[in-house]
């Protein structure tokens, strides 16, 4: 396996996960504008947005499904819901 190349990313602890692949990595990432998941080539570096989410809220835990096809996360927001949704591939 070739090393990892370097690359700048700005995320809180606990707010990323492997791919059960390992090639890669899904960013949480909250701001005040938005709260959506980003998913990170390790090998490249490069970045690229899997959601839109609308209805803004916090963003609080989230997981990878072991098959790397979903991700599981809880937001906090006024009548909140648990949500799986497909992960893009």
């Amino acid at each position: 396996m070739a090393p990892l190349s370097s690359c700048d990313v700005r995320v809180s602890p606990g707010s990323q996960r492997f791919v059960p692949d390992g090639r890669a990595c899904v960013l949480a990432r909250n701001n005040d504008q938005s709260a959506d998941f980003w998913l990170l080539d390790l090998a490249t570096g490069r970045q690229r947005q899997l959601t839109r989410l609308s209805n803004l809220g916090t963003l609080g835990t989230f997981d990878v499904t072991p098959d790397g096809k979903h991700i599981v996360f809880d937001r906090s927001r006024e009548n909140s819901h648990i949500v799986l949704i497909e992960r893009p591939k």
